[in-house]
């Protein structure tokens, strides 16, 4: 899924502020199989981690997420996927509690046009697929969304990306658009802010 083109410095929070801060989330869940993660924010810091698990995901993972497959990320995208505001563009990462590496992301950025929608991404390591992680980075990144007054979330995937789709519409109707080998799934978000539980 293609990343919005957003500067990675839009908003006004610098990371660390009181406001970024209030933003925050830290939040041990439990997995499917009883395993436990840490869903957190994304923040500059974690700039080599996240490089690393791209280079680390299979092609179909890859290819799934960015539509294409490159042999790694640039230093910009490195930057524009860690330095978020945590307000029009959040992140948030699950990461393994016992060794400390990154399991799955999922970001939405506000659209410029319309202030209370989103464009949703979400990737999850292969050997952590299946397990929940995905509905614990969605859960938690839709309660955000909602906390930002953003109200409808959209996704571009591949159109045989089911276990996606199926994850959407675990939290409400989804209206999806095909155009060949993509979808457009959108979702409404409802009022409640702790999506999921």
């Amino acid at each position: 899924m293609p990343a919005p083109n957003r500067s990675a410095t839009d908003g006004d929070d610098e990371p660390g502020t009181p406001d970024a801060a209030a933003r925050s989330v830290s939040e041990e869940v439990a997995l499917t199989d009883g395993t436990t993660v840490l869903v957190r924010s994304v923040e500059p810091c974690d700039a080599d981690e996240l490089a690393a698990r791209y280079q680390s995901l299979s092609e179909t993972s890859a290819y799934q997420r960015f539509f294409t497959v490159m042999p790694r990320l640039s230093d910009q995208q490195v930057r524009f996927f860690t330095e978020v505001d945590h307000r029009d563009h959040e992140a948030l990462g699950a990461v393994e509690t016992e060794t400390g590496q990154g399991v799955g992301i999922a970001r939405f950025i506000r659209s410029d046009s319309e202030p209370n929608s989103a464009e949703l991404a979400i990737v999850v390591a292969d050997a952590w697929q299946g397990r929940g992680v995905g509905f614990q980075l969605l859960r938690a990144l839709l309660r955000r969304a909602r906390e930002e007054d953003v109200t409808t979330i959209s996704a571009e995937v591949l159109t045989d990306n089911h276990a996606l789709l199926a994850l959407l519409r675990h939290f409400g109707s989804v209206h999806t658009e095909v155009s060949g080998t993509t979808t457009t799934a959108t979702l409404r978000l409802p009022s409640n802010p702790d999506l999921g539980r």
